[in-house]
């Protein structure tokens, strides 16, 4: 896990600097406290700073160059099957120096060209230089774990791990991208494309590679290397016993995931995905397993009981942190945002921030529990999918199917969980049976309930804001690209609309703090099986995550493995912001003079929501997005981001 940043002059004849490489990997050093290393080859510069991980001699320094000099590469993540790919090599007769992953890929390029990345099974974003052919080649992992942001000037193309990298090197770029705020705001999404909240500087998209021509100074090609196909992939993977394949793949995933020559631990909120990832841990390792908890006292954010039965069961090293501001919890949320580059939907980052700084003091990389919700219906909202589906099949048995589930939901989670178009949908196709219709007929006048308090009055945007975005911030193209709805929505959540942005938190908190944060149900083979795997085994009865539970079962007490709440990363932003001495500091914040004059919401909006807030209703994750998107304006449009804004101590 490192730091990665590097430029081409679009003039062939113009020699890079190697003093303004450095400044770009000076500004992200904490990606990278062990080493750094630059190099430049004529219009071209490398910079690197290195986390080490793997083979901690110097003969993991980067920039790597090929036994033969031609090849020189930058790259940020970890290849976990390097070992059986380097075997793989060497009956090639490829030879190695090291013992990196590093050389691996180096090696992998040279034999196998841009196809080898179909070859691995990790995390990375990196830049590999061809000096005999000028051509810089650039590859992103399949779900985006690592970040590659790119700026492409008549200048030239800069690219970096961190936008404020980019930045340091060309500060023009500082403009806020309007068009991002206005599809950020109402509810918080971002990452969901290759815009970012910078109108000049894109993503390259996940499981995407690139070649850019170093002598022309043109982008030559860029191409997806991994699609979707889940009839393949449940032929692949998935099998005859379900239950089985998943349980043989998580535990090969945690395995590869271990691999590292520091010492690795885990988050622990006491939920499905994390618990399950800290016993398979305990299972292949004789040392007990350091876990880190964020802990709430606050009856909606208490996970204790969860994490303390796990690690009594796993026989863990317990490692808590107990996050409560007094006074500085706006200077906590400052250094969030500019480790994040961006403004950020909810404060669940502050927990997580204060998670990875207490991981620091023991390991050096965490594995944490992302993906699992997207890959197998961890959340509730998906059970209304799931009801479309069965309606969609026709006929008695579909109708009669999904009233029970129905029934089922709402006894266990709330009638609110079964859309009002689900219910509808139950009285509109003739009779399916007394009982059963008539619990669809209370179901459904249950639900109908008081209406929703009103917004305020006011705008919610701007109107110059409103006026120069339209309808819309970006235009999202989201076909149907599964059979089902549920399956359909489930690949949206990991492609674009949930995955992308949680992988961009956990990226930016776990390295602000050096540490290496790795997701082992994002391994490819689990994804890959998720997306091939029937409903039915998602979604089973009123349980969400069926598979997975039933897997966990073999390792967890089944109060953990079938418990029924589910929290996340849950803080208790709502509370802090209505006592003092934070409450005042935030208030000052969104109703400054520099946040009205940006035009970005109406103050009496931003008042209006306040006064709901304070009298009892919940706005604490509207706030939350006010005052980041004010802290983001500070940091990076009125002031250059430098090294010596890094706020991770």
């Amino acid at each position: 896990m490192c730091g990665i940043a590097g430029f081409v002059y679009s003039d062939r004849t113009r020699p890079a600097s190697r003093e303004l490489v450095k400044r770009m990997t000076d500004v992200i050093a904490y990606r990278g406290p062990d080493d750094e290393g630059h190099a430049i080859h004529g219009n071209v510069a490398l910079g690197h700073r290195r986390l080490s991980i793997l083979d901690l001699s110097p003969l993991g320094h980067q920039p790597m160059y090929s036994s033969d000099g031609r090849f020189a590469i930058v790259y940020n993540g970890e290849i976990y099957n390097f070992i059986e790919l380097k075997a793989e090599l060497e009956s090639l007769g490829a030879s190695f120096r090291s013992t990196s992953d590093t050389e691996v890929i180096l090696e992998a390029y040279r034999h196998w060209g841009p196809n080898c990345v179909e070859r691995f099974n990790g995390m990375w974003a990196f830049a590999l230089l061809d000096v005999k052919e000028h051509k810089l080649f650039f590859s992103r992992d399949r779900f985006g774990i690592k970040p590659l942001y790119l700026l492409e000037t008549p200048e030239g193309l800069f690219f970096a791990s961190e936008i404020k990298a980019i930045l340091t090197a060309r500060p023009s770029a500082r403009k806020a991208n309007r068009r991002a705020i206005f599809h950020f705001l109402p509810g918080g999404m971002l990452d969901d494309g290759p815009e970012t909240f910078f109108p000049d500087v894109f993503q390259l998209p996940q499981a995407h590679n690139a070649i850019y021509d170093t002598a022309t100074g043109r982008m030559e090609r860029t191409w997806a290397y991994w699609q979707l196909d889940a009839e393949a992939f449940a032929e692949k993977w998935v099998g005859k016993e379900p239950v089985e394949s998943l349980w043989e793949l998580l535990q090969s995933s945690i395995q590869l995931h271990m691999r590292s020559d520091v010492p690795v631990g885990t988050c622990l909120s006491g939920g499905v995905d994390s618990s399950t990832i800290v016993a398979l841990m305990c299972k292949f390792r004789s040392a007990p397993v350091h876990t880190f908890s964020g802990l709430y006292p606050d009856r909606d954010c208490d996970e204790g009981k969860y994490v303390d039965l796990v690690n009594r069961h796993t026989n863990s090293i317990p490692c808590p942190v107990y996050p409560e501001p007094n006074g500085d919890l706006v200077d906590d949320i400052q250094r969030i945002t500019w480790h994040q580059d961006i403004p950020t939907a909810g404060p669940g980052l502050y927990t997580q921030w204060h998670v990875m700084k207490r991981a620091r003091q023991n390991v050096k990389v965490i594995l944490d529990g992302q993906g699992g919700d997207e890959l197998l219906a961890g959340y509730v909202p998906y059970f209304r999918h799931r009801l479309h589906d069965l309606l969609d099949t026709g006929g008695f048995s579909g109708r009669l199917a999904a009233i029970r589930l129905s029934l089922q939901i709402a006894r266990h989670w709330g009638t609110k969980w079964v859309a009002r178009d689900v219910a509808s949908r139950f009285l509109g196709g003739g009779k399916v049976g007394g009982l059963a219709s008539r619990k669809a007929l209370g179901l459904w006048r249950r639900m109908k309930g008081p209406a929703a308090a009103a917004p305020p009055e006011t705008p919610f945007f701007h109107p110059s804001l409103a006026a120069e975005c339209g309808d819309v911030g970006f235009q999202r193209n989201r076909p149907q690209r599964m059979k089902t709805r549920l399956d359909n929505q489930l690949y949206w959540d990991l492609a674009e609309c949930s995955i992308p942005a949680l992988l961009h938190y956990e990226d930016r908190n776990s390295m602000a703090h050096s540490i290496e944060a790795r997701v082992p149900l994002l391994d490819y083979r689990v994804v890959e099986y998720s997306l091939g795997l029937p409903a039915s085994y998602k979604i089973r009865g009123s349980w969400t995550k069926w598979a997975l539970r039933e897997c966990a079962s073999r390792v967890l007490p089944p109060e953990v493995a079938w418990r029924r709440s589910k929290m996340g990363y849950p803080t208790p932003f709502a509370r802090w912001l209505r006592q003092e001495p934070d409450r005042s500091r935030i208030e000052e914040i969104i109703f400054s003079r520099e946040f009205r004059q940006r035009e970005l919401v109406p103050e009496e909006s931003v008042r209006g929501f306040w006064k709901q807030h304070q009298d009892g209703a919940d706005r604490s994750w509207l706030i939350y997005r006010y005052l980041t998107l004010e802290l983001w304006h500070r940091n990076f449009i009125d002031a250059a981001p430098a090294p010596s804004q890094s706020f991770a101590t």
